[in-house]
């Protein structure tokens, strides 16, 4: 992974999508009023009320209640004063990508009842290797890495687009691989889903340490926003790979072992 850059080198002020980098007093009144984003938020409850009211007879008990935990986790991610504090402490961040692709996602792709909309034929070729797991597990880990690495990670904070995509091909992305474990088109498959979702939980874990053990901060920016909040740029990126490493790996053992008990559930032939 790179080095970071001198402090004397850094960038010039810059004001990311989230806010100036917040200070305590007053942190907890730093919601996100971004029109476009709550526009988007109204919209997919709209949307996912539709399907249920159309889908509802054939749908699961559990799906809609599914749904709204995961509007809930991606509310709190993107609209809550966690969103402020993402600009001012890297550990932050994490726990907002923790909450996007580990809890927001996997609830998503439980929510969603087979067969609920008819998407057109490129749509369904392009999509298509997005059902074999080491695939969409490969790229799901590229997508980590690359946005957790200090040229990108800091072009994200720049530019609002860049960011958009981080957060949309980290999201996408996470729904994609869990599909293959948690509904995939073919039973046969959630073997080797899980087998992939957990190479994915041991190179996160290589990440987490070199986030924990680098000798020095990688990402210049945050050199001057932690020290209102009692931390050093250092601290706060080694506790970004302490909740990465410890959390993260708790969340993948606990959707792995619900996905194992699900399969485990489905009849002998319809495994092999």
């Amino acid at each position: 992974m790179p080095t970071a850059t001198p402090l004397a080198e850094t960038l010039p002020s810059i004001i990311p999508y989230c806010g100036a980098p917040p200070v305590p007093d007053g942190f907890w009144s730093a919601w996100n009023g971004d029109p476009v984003l709550l526009s988007v938020f109204a919209l997919a409850a709209v949307g996912y009320t539709a399907v249920v009211r159309r889908h509802g007879m054939a749908m699961a008990r559990h799906q809609p209640w599914c749904f709204a935990a995961g509007w809930l986790v991606l509310f709190a991610a993107f609209v809550s004063p966690l969103c402020n504090l993402t600009s001012a402490l890297f550990s932050a961040r994490v726990v907002q990508h923790l909450l996007t692709i580990q809890m927001a996602a996997p609830l998503l792709v439980l929510s969603w009842p087979m067969g609920a909309l008819r998407w057109p034929r490129w749509a369904r070729i392009l999509a298509s290797p997005l059902a074999i797991p080491e695939i969409a597990w490969g790229l799901f880990g590229l997508f980590l890495w690359v946005w957790h690495l200090p040229g990108p990670y800091m072009a994200a904070l720049r530019f609002d687009a860049v960011l958009w995509v981080m957060h949309a091909s980290l999201l996408v992305g996470a729904v994609a691989a869990w599909r293959t474990v948690l509904a995939p088109d073919d039973a046969a498959m959630r073997g080797r889903g899980l087998l992939s979702a957990f190479g994915t939980s041991v190179h996160l874990a290589i990440l987490a340490a070199l986030l924990i053990f680098a000798p020095q901060p990688l990402f210049v920016y945050h050199l001057d926003t932690t020290a209102p909040w009692g931390l050093s740029a250092l601290a706060d990126q080694q506790l970004g790979g302490l909740i990465m490493g410890v959390i993260g790996a708790a969340v993948y053992v606990m959707v792995n072992l619900y996905a194992l008990a699900r399969w485990l559930m489905v009849p002998e032939r319809q495994r092999l």
